[in-house]
């Protein structure tokens, strides 16, 4: 961009997946919008010589931590050396679709101000052959954005693959995203995002594509499946603590996060899922009798699994 202004700041997690990379970097080439940087933030070991020149060559700001700090982490540090007052997502494994990001940043430009407290997302298309994933991001489409005025939380909350956007004044408020959680930072996120009364935009259009299929190497896997039952408990257990106000606003979604904890912790074996649920405050006795029910089912199903 040189010395042009830059408006919009496109971040890019990577961690040891070059080749997905790459595919992802010619994909932001071909929807990038006016006024905007691109900021790859390498969490993993040096690239190639060939994926180097490829950023040198598209102008890509290029950010190397330390290693290992994971997602939400190296997010952080993107949006730390970001110059656009708006940041935009994308997960080094999948594809946004031509247009949907032009179509943001005209929305942005026309609706909102960067002081606004302001995200939003669309939907995606869900894909395990990458050359699929390249024409549907590459086929023209519409896309329709406009603010979510439902009450409920569910609706707006998603993940960040999701070609995710936040006003950079908005991401600092509420402090970034936490880099102690290595899974489910974006539901945190989001639960943040809302406690600072931001408003949610979205389009039902599929404007990213992401990828569900082979990472190949345990180190490219995804990060998901790096962790464990266990730890993902310990990460839902955090959200529901640390979001509980917001959370207490609406059972549904209160109930929907006490299932996915309930589910790793009864994947992770023995009793410490039911007793945190027995003296969790904030429920009502129905509502705690039907999440013991859904913890249990779970706990069997474990245990014919590790048979």
């Amino acid at each position: 961009m040189g010395n042009a202004r830059v408006t919009y700041s496109v971040i890019i997690p990577t961690y040891n997946r070059e080749p997905l990379l790459v595919e992802a970097l010619r994909s932001v080439h071909g929807a990038r919008p006016d006024f905007c940087e691109v900021i790859v933030v390498n969490d993993g070991t040096a690239f190639e010589p060939s994926t180097r020149d490829l950023i040198e060559t598209l102008g890509v700001v290029f950010v190397q931590t330390k290693g290992g700090l994971g997602a939400g982490a190296a997010r952080n540090i993107g949006a730390e050396h970001a110059r656009g007052q708006w940041l935009l997502f994308l997960d080094d494994d999948d594809l946004i679709a031509a247009g949907y990001w032009q179509a943001v940043t005209g929305y942005i430009d026309t609706h909102l101000q960067s002081t606004d407290l302001a995200y939003g997302f669309c939907r995606a298309s869900i894909q395990s052959d990458r050359s699929v994933m390249q024409q549907i991001a590459a086929a023209p489409a519409a896309f329709h954005i406009q603010p979510q005025e439902d009450n409920s939380l569910r609706p707006k909350i998603a993940g960040l693959g999701l070609g995710f956007w936040v006003s950079k004044a908005l991401y600092h408020r509420v402090g970034g995203l936490n880099a102690e959680l290595r899974t489910n930072e974006d539901t945190d996120f989001c639960l943040k995002l809302l406690s600072a009364g931001a408003r949610c935009h979205n389009t039902k259009s599929h404007g990213a594509v992401i990828f569900q299929g082979d990472h190949g190497t345990a180190a490219a896997s995804s990060t998901t499946k790096r962790y464990g039952p266990g730890q993902r408990a310990r990460y839902f257990k955090h959200i529901l603590d640390s979001q509980a106000e917001i959370l207490a606003t609406d059972s549904n979604a209160q109930a929907w996060l006490w299932k996915r904890y309930l589910k790793m912790a009864a994947r992770a074996g023995g009793l410490e899922g039911y007793q945190t649920l027995r003296q969790a405050a904030g429920l009502t006795a129905g509502r705690k009798r039907l999440l013991a029910a859904y913890w249990a089912v779970w706990r069997v199903l474990a245990q014919l699994e590790r048979r």
